[in-house]
């Protein structure tokens, strides 16, 4: 059997998306040796290092832009290489040679389309409508996005797997004291700080958390700084807007994009790592951040109390003064940061590469009819 697998996410600056393509792609040829994955790659942008196994073929198509690659140039490929079956992510192209399976992170752009520019949350929901009728089989990553795509796009349940993302293994705790003078040194961020991290955009709540933090600090009794970590998306501007309005500039600090090896150090670094968003298809930077063994304080919609469990403080996420009363808690309150450091960490080790690639696998041969 060959399979044919879209991975232009993994050509991209570190995401969610990313990160799953590259965990799945890493364990799915120890599913089967006898089954062969053909990778292939867009040749507009850069080619990263991909896993060195037997039954691993890398090839590099080349289209003016990414929807005619998409529409065109990758089908006549698979056609070429005779594939068996194809895994794309939200764009599954009109017309295919054989099956496809569909990865579909979440549909936020459905649910909350204020959250995205026009064009993009047609294309994303036109590329999810075509895939809810053509797919064999979606993979989605929570029992919470399978539900929003049963109810969104009349999907037959049983067509939809869910098969969870997991924290890479280099995210485990590095020791305070060298971690503090890590970021220090490459980033400039002086201990004490809390710490959120994602591309800073409508649906990561940010301003509800930038209030939150005003409130904390105004307490007096926190020397705290806000580090927020992420590239800047669709009206990240704003932001900074409301930072001056609200008197806090002092005490946030942008570090823009941090390289993914960079991130362990990030939030070992920290005395907490918020996630107030209000709208996730998994989660993956809370379960990152527990995997380091620091206390997580998040959101209690959607998929997050999957991803968390009783490992964080959840809190509402459109309650600034409820965040702020989870942050407090667990910065004075040295034997619950502690507790939650232990228990994110096992919350975390729950969550394998390996089991998913598995299901993946297993997926990929129900598909196929195999």
């Amino acid at each position: 059997m060959r399979v044919g697998i879209d991975a232009r996410p993994v050509q991209l600056q570190s995401t969610g998306d990313s990160t799953y393509w590259r965990g799945i792609i890493g364990e799915l040829a120890g599913a089967d040796p006898s089954v062969e994955f053909i990778i292939y790659l867009n040749g507009r942008h850069p080619v990263p290092e991909m896993p060195a196994c037997k039954n691993y073929t890398l090839r590099i198509l080349n289209a003016p832009s990414e929807r005619l690659w998409s529409i065109f140039t990758f089908p006549a490929a698979l056609a070429r290489d005779k594939v068996d079956l194809a895994h794309v992510q939200y764009t599954v192209p009109p017309s295919l040679p054989c099956p496809v399976v569909d990865t579909v992170h979440d549909v936020s752009f459905k649910r909350y389309p204020q959250f995205f520019r026009l064009k993009d949350r047609l294309i994303l929901d036109w590329g999810t409508r075509l895939g809810s009728k053509k797919a064999a089989r979606i993979l989605t990553v929570s029992e919470f996005t399978k539900k929003e795509i049963v109810e969104l796009y009349k999907v037959q349940p049983e067509r939809v797997v869910v098969t969870p993302l997991a924290a890479d293994t280099q995210f485990k705790p590095v020791n305070k004291a060298t971690a503090q003078d890590t970021a220090a040194e490459k980033y400039g961020l002086r201990y004490p700080f809390i710490l959120t991290l994602g591309v800073i955009q409508p649906r990561k709540n940010l301003p509800r958390l930038l209030h939150a933090f005003k409130n904390v600090k105004s307490t007096g009794r926190f020397p705290h700084k806000l580090v927020i970590v992420g590239k800047y998306g669709w009206r990240a501007s704003e932001i900074g807007e409301l930072i001056t309005n609200l008197g806090i500039g002092a005490d946030v600090v942008f570090t823009g994009y941090v390289p993914y090896e960079d991130l362990p150090i990030l939030y070992s670094a920290a005395d907490l790592f918020a996630y107030p968003s209000v709208y996730e298809g998994f989660g993956l930077p809370p379960l990152e951040a527990m995997a380091c063994g620091t206390p997580v304080v998040t959101g209690n919609k959607t998929s997050l109390p999957e991803v968390v469990g009783d490992a964080g403080i959840m809190v509402d996420p459109y309650s600034t003064e409820a965040l702020a009363e989870g942050i407090s808690r667990v910065l004075l309150d040295k034997e619950l940061r502690e507790n939650l450091s232990q228990k994110g960490i096992d919350r975390a080790s729950l969550f394998s590469w390996k089991y998913t690639a598995e299901k993946i696998f297993k997926t990929y041969m129900e598909a196929a009819g195999r």
